[in-house]
């Protein structure tokens, strides 16, 4: 049943339900239908949702794939494969009206028999065709689906992480080690760099987390402690400063040629500021840093987890008074949940700090 909507006795009505109502000039809707809410019998939908359904064919169509179910598809494999309604139920443990009922729904979704009637589970011209299809599509979820397990249970995946270097040699072997056991087939790599170098990986996205100092740390980063590592004296064995294995004062230094690296930015002691401000050499590589050492250039404060690969020809002698120590910790983005992989290695480094934090 029409109206006229300008006589239409449900107009104030209307004038609340329709949001693009406006004073004398009604909205295109009301206009197009030649009737309101009120007063239509025959409309059941949104018109705007009728008129696009009309326009555009394909939106059925669309609907009616979304509808079509996995589990339908892999009993039409099944009664297939085994041309037995009755041998397919039991493989799947389904009772056979169960399976029948199934395939009749999917074969009216599709408008089309996939069975002919009449023949022992025989395909149609129709069903022969689309096999293929079907078996592709049914094993590709297979494949899928259980990836995503494995992925998210664990047993397999990636991850990838930066950290600094006195940390990746001295302590991430060991938890590594572990982590292989416990997940064989979950690949990791290991990158190493500066602090400011792990940071730009994990902002970048590059590595899924990173270990190293909070030194600057970005607002979009959160730091994690995992443990404290305390910086010292690092001098030839047979240099005057490695006589005494007690711990040594910054006043000790000023006769000695000191060689700064990017530790010395993290040492607040008043006491010490005049020493390093005076030094001469700046060498932030390690590795050439303990070369120069070593070759009796000068002595130079290092963490001791950085000494892991320093030899018998160092020593190591921590500083008196208010001793310099840096955090190191997790570093990962800021309101973004690690994968699953990664999440496993960060719990099982966090394992391995456990019992030093307490």
């Amino acid at each position: 049943m029409d109206c006229d909507y300008r006589s239409c006795v449900h107009r104030p009505a209307i004038r609340r339900r329709c949001s693009c109502y406006t004073p004398n000039r009604p909205c295109r809707l009301l206009i197009a239908n030649a009737s309101c809410w009120h007063c239509t019998e025959k409309r059941q939908v949104d018109f705007r949702n009728e008129f696009i359904k009309k326009s555009d064919p394909s939106i059925h169509h669309q609907e009616t794939a979304m509808a079509l179910k996995i589990q339908q598809l892999r009993y039409f494999l099944l009664v297939a494969d085994t041309h037995s309604y009755q041998a397919a139920a039991e493989l799947c443990a389904r009772s056979q009206p169960a399976v029948s009922l199934a395939i009749r729904d999917l074969e009216a979704q599709l408008g089309q028999p996939l069975f002919e009637r009449g023949r022992k589970a025989a395909l149609t011209p129709f069903g022969r065709d689309h096999y293929p299809g079907i078996k592709a599509l049914v094993d590709h979820h297979e494949r899928v689906s259980r990836d995503l397990l494995d992925h998210a249970h664990r047993r397999t995946g990636q991850v990838a992480l930066a950290s600094i270097p006195s940390y990746a040699g001295r302590t991430l072997p060991t938890v590594l080690a572990g982590f292989a056991n416990a997940y064989p087939d979950i690949e990791v790599s290991v990158e190493d760099g500066t602090a400011t170098h792990v940071q730009q990986r994990v902002l970048s996205r590059r590595v899924d987390f990173g270990i190293a100092t909070d030194t600057g740390l970005d607002v979009d980063l959160v730091f994690e402690h995992l443990t404290e590592d305390r910086m010292g004296l690092v001098c030839p064995a047979d240099h005057p400063l490695a006589e005494a294995r007690a711990p040594c004062s910054w006043e000790a230094l000023a006769p000695y040629t000191l060689i700064t690296n990017g530790t010395f930015r993290q040492v607040s002691d008043p006491a010490a500021r005049a020493i390093l401000d005076s030094a001469r050499f700046h060498v932030p590589n390690i590795v050439s840093l303990l070369a120069m050492v070593r070759g009796g250039l000068g002595v130079t404060l290092l963490p001791e987890l950085a000494l892991f690969e320093a030899g018998d020809d160092l020593v190591f002698r921590p500083m008196r008074g208010e001793r310099p120590t840096r955090d190191i910790g997790l570093i990962s983005l800021r309101r973004e949940t690690p994968r699953p992989a990664a999440s496993a290695l960060m719990a099982a480094i966090r394992a391995q700090a456990e019992p030093r934090r307490s």
